[in-house]
């Protein structure tokens, strides 16, 4: 799976992904300094992500989030939107 962590024109943060999850998500959290996000379901459905990309200027911005918008992509070109959701976003800290 392909996944890229941006800001969208919206100015959201998104992750576009190409590939479905085979579960529906309810919550992410992302850890950017080990590049991987953690996708959460019902029970015991997740799935963790290697992020491709993180573009290391949003750092700031992803670190003060509680959402983020999911954005399931073709594997094509053009990479057109198939699916979007938002999910609440977690951000681990270390104390």
């Amino acid at each position: 799976m392909n996944a890229t962590l941006t800001l969208n024109h919206q100015d959201q943060i998104a992750l576009f992904y190409n590939e479905p999850l085979n579960f529906t998500p309810e919550w992410a959290s992302i850890d950017i300094n080990i590049g991987e996000i953690y996708i959460g379901g019902k029970d015991v459905e997740s799935r963790t992500i290697k992020l491709e990309k993180i573009d290391k200027r949003i750092y700031p911005r992803v670190e003060k989030e509680t959402k983020i918008l999911m954005v399931l992509v073709a594997k094509t070109a053009n990479r057109e939107p198939l699916q979007t959701q938002f999910l609440p976003l977690t951000i681990p800290k270390q104390i």
